[in-house]
């Protein structure tokens, strides 16, 4: 009779336990809480059951990471306080599209063409340009290493770029350039 006791406490316990479970999904440890939807929450961070994420500061998901000052989509655009870069207008792998007004922008490159869009940015560029494209006004660009060709589609900017075989293309007003 006591056997049969214990059993069936132990049945209305697994029972009731099955009810309570039931009743709060919520697996919660110290600093750790595992929800039935499978979100997770712990200090600082929340990822929810779609696989998005979440901290002070940053979050992903959806396709986007975002910090602080910068997000960045699932084509690879990339965007911050003032800048906005993203792949070339054809997709062709290694061209670069930064769009920008009053910007202060250092970038490096390797063989890549470049479209700066905009007016009163301050460009710094090292490596190899292919075609660096100014659609813009009031543009000042310095080039550190070899560029093949510009191309200039705006007014009053100014590129100084190293001695060379450098192609230019002037389809706007006012615009000057200095080999150094």
């Amino acid at each position: 009779m006591k056997t049969l006791m214990l059993l069936a406490g132990g049945i209305f316990l697994a029972a009731a336990s099955a009810v309570l479970a039931a009743e709060n999904p919520v697996i919660s440890l110290p600093g750790l809480e595992i929800r039935s939807d499978g979100s997770i929450s712990a200090p600082g961070v929340e990822i929810g059951s779609g696989g998005s994420v979440r901290t002070p500061g940053a979050a992903a998901g959806q396709g986007k990471v975002s910090a602080s000052g910068v997000a960045i989509d699932a084509n690879g655009r990339v965007e911050t306080p003032g800048v906005v870069i993203e792949k070339g207008r054809d997709g062709r792998e290694g061209d670069v599209i930064l769009t920008s007004d009053g910007g202060n922008i250092n970038t490096s490159v390797s063989k890549q063409n470049i479209l700066l869009k905009g007016d009163n940015n301050t460009f710094n560029g090292a490596g190899h340009v292919l075609t660096l494209t100014v659609e813009g006004s009031h543009n000042k660009i310095e080039l550190r290493d070899k560029v093949d060709r510009i191309v200039y589609k705006g007014d009053d900017n100014f590129i100084k770029f190293p001695k060379g075989d450098t192609r230019i293309e002037d389809l706007g007003k006012d615009n000057l350039y200095q080999r150094q």
